[in-house]
């Protein structure tokens, strides 16, 4: 395995927007303004790519099919290393910002977002052996979404972490005080655009009524 430093992405915010990130451990963030805002694509552009896009299935159908591999590779973890357990995480904060998901370069989140599997949270952290089996099984499910590409910036006792990306998915193994896995999808249309007429772009959201 060739190991190289990975550039970590860098979102700068307009004044007003809002990026929260719940915890560094949740490796996700919960967005109420798309930090890409300025590569937005609007009119006969957005129209094309979104139909472009609906062959390859809806955000909700991702986000079911990330969270299975996470529950197969955690199973297959747990069956390899003795000991191990592991649940998604119960944190109702964490799984909200899995449930929210990831902006996309080019469409509002209204349109098509990038889905985050649950937390997978393991028992305890792995030994430098147990790690690489665990790395292996990663290895191994992340190749089925053509996930291929691999790093990793430490493997040092207190701190390790296996890397797959390929295909726009991303396999993120890593463990310090603790050893979790999550899974991060491709752009998807959400269902309810899928659901509209193609050759135009969906309604707009419909708008809550004011409280004050």
């Amino acid at each position: 395995m060739v190991t190289r430093n990975r550039a970590r992405p860098t979102f700068r915010l307009r004044a007003g927007a809002s990026l929260v990130c719940v915890s560094v451990l949740i490796g996700g963030c919960s967005v109420s303004e798309n930090p890409y805002e300025s590569q937005t694509v609007r009119g006969d552009e957005a129209v094309e790519l979104i139909d472009s896009m609906r062959p390859g299935g809806s955000y909700e159908d991702a986000r079911r099919r990330i969270n299975d591999a996470a529950a197969t590779i955690a199973e297959r973890i747990v069956g390899a290393v003795p000991g191990q357990t592991w649940q998604f995480s119960p944190d109702p904060n964490v799984q909200q910002v899995k449930s929210d998901g990831l902006p996309c370069d080019k469409l509002t989140g209204d349109i098509a977002r990038r889905p985050l599997s649950d937390m997978v949270e393991f028992g305890r952290p792995f030994t430098s052996e147990e790690f690489a089996t665990a790395s292996d099984i990663v290895r191994d499910e992340a190749a089925e979404f053509g996930a291929d590409g691999e790093d990793s910036l430490f493997n040092e006792q207190s701190r390790r972490d296996f890397h797959v990306q390929g295909g726009g998915f991303e396999f993120d193994l890593r463990q310090g005080g603790s050893a979790i896995l999550t899974i991060t999808g491709d752009c998807f249309l959400m269902q309810s655009v899928i659901d509209s007429p193609a050759g135009q772009l969906p309604a707009d959201p419909p708008t809550e009524p004011s409280t004050r």
